[in-house]
């Protein structure tokens, strides 16, 4: 996960060369959680049972990027090391300002098929801005001029390999 992370980074900015300091500049994006950042494992933290009920409501491939984010939220918002569904909401909240903000001033830059718009439409609204980014920004990158079910397969298996759902912020702009 932290090879492919790192050679993606290195993709998106034209880095011919991947060295010591780029790998640490990669690790600062990506953040606590992630296995490159030095924080990851700084921290413990205890999760109720509800919060985890929550936590498994989450597609199982974006799950551990969840837990990772809400857990350096309530450490950065000193709101303790145990988190619960209030915390949850807590982080939710503010992806959701982030979220919004996007689809405001997002125009569809590449045509959607009806089975890819159906399959972001069940994507909670709080993080659905950004997802179209990236899957956009995605199908940009691999030369396509609609987005569709492949396009959204190769940018789950991209996350999922590298574990970096912020590539280039959100897409390849």
């Amino acid at each position: 996960m932290a090879a492919q992370a790192v050679e993606q980074r290195a993709a998106i900015k034209d880095v011919q060369a991947i060295d010591e300091r780029f790998v640490r500049l990669v690790s600062q994006k990506l953040g606590y959680g992630h296995p490159l950042s030095e924080r990851t494992g700084t921290l413990t933290f205890t999760w109720t049972p509800e919060a985890e009920a929550r936590l498994q409501q989450v597609p199982a491939f974006c799950r551990e990027l969840t837990r990772w984010r809400v857990e350096w939220t309530a450490h950065k918002h000193n709101l303790g090391t145990t988190i619960t569904p209030e915390i949850m909401e807590t982080k939710y909240s503010m992806w959701g300002g982030v979220s919004h903000a996007i689809v405001q001033r997002h125009e569809d830059a590449l045509p959607w098929t009806d089975s890819a718009r159906n399959r972001i439409a069940g994507i909670p609204e709080f993080v659905r801005g950004q997802v179209i980014e990236a899957i956009e920004g995605n199908a940009q990158r691999m030369g396509r001029e609609e987005v569709d079910d492949a396009v959204i397969d190769a940018t789950i298996q991209r996350w999922v390999k590298s574990g970096d759902f912020h590539e280039g912020r959100y897409g390849f702009r």
